[in-house]
């Protein structure tokens, strides 16, 4: 995307595109209905979902001492987009109101390091669990969004740009959950950024001028030699030829 901005603004800024520019703004325009592939609104957004694991991969409580040392998200992926099944019961990424729609999942791993007092030693353990999260993303129409001859014709692009676990610490088992849960658990903080557009062929309006923008040279039969021409830079000024040598050594020289 960024080479793309360059590089249209590396066009527009060329002198011969902004020479007929400046011809094109002279003139009156008119709006050319036309039918493209246009974005009809786009937006951003970051979540910071907090996670609870009360069990090892073992299937045995947290320990109160365990000590995160690391921690990643894997298996992600957005129901309902490519391959990827929607949930029983849930829907596909959808554009509701003001916002985007989508469902996500991912999986959570962190080691940590614990003192076994079984084997006497500092051991490493691990756990993982599976999340599933709902997430709405506000997106703005982009000049007055999109005309649609059909309206459901309308694609949803959704984008990760950031997905991490940024914290990871033991606590008590928070008075939210029953007590047949473990004491201890792993609070883990996982962040996650996201980019929604929505597109769709849309019916809009193309500036065209009223009269040609562009004064066309004249046509070039076949064979013909076109002289090599470039504009005076001097509103006036005195002329003379192999003809007329001196012509414009008189005082004052001579207009044409």
């Amino acid at each position: 995307m960024e080479e793309l901005k360059l590089n249209v603004k590396r066009m527009w800024n060329d002198p011969e595109i902004q020479a007929l520019a400046r011809r094109c703004f002279l003139k009156k325009f008119k709006c050319t209905p036309v039918i493209m592939e246009k974005v009809c609104a786009s937006g951003t957004k970051c979540f910071h979902d907090i996670h609870y694991l009360f069990e090892t991969e073992s299937g045995r409580p947290i320990p109160a001492d365990a000590c995160p040392i690391n921690c990643v998200v894997s298996n992600f992926a957005i129901c309902g987009v490519g391959n990827e099944p929607v949930p029983h019961g849930g829907m596909g990424p959808r554009r509701i109101g003001d916002c985007v729609f989508f469902t996500v999942t991912y999986k959570v791993r962190i080691w940590f390091e614990f003192f076994d007092p079984i084997s006497n030693n500092l051991e490493v353990g691990m756990a993982s669990q599976c999340f599933q999260r709902e997430l709405a993303v506000p997106v703005e129409e982009i000049d007055g969004g999109c005309v649609l001859c059909q309206p459901e014709a309308l694609d949803l692009c959704i984008r990760r740009i950031n997905l991490d676990c940024i914290r990871a610490v033991v606590v008590p088992r928070p008075s939210g959950f029953p007590s047949t849960f473990p004491p201890f658990a792993i609070e883990v903080t996982v962040e996650k950024e996201f980019f929604a557009l929505e597109s769709g062929r849309s019916i809009i309006c193309l500036p065209t001028c009223v009269e040609e923008c562009i004064d066309l040279p004249f046509p070039i039969l076949p064979g013909e030699c076109v002289p090599f021409e470039r504009p005076a830079q001097c509103p006036s000024f005195c002329e003379e030829t192999d003809l007329e040598p001196g012509r414009c050594a008189q005082c004052p020289p001579p207009q044409p």
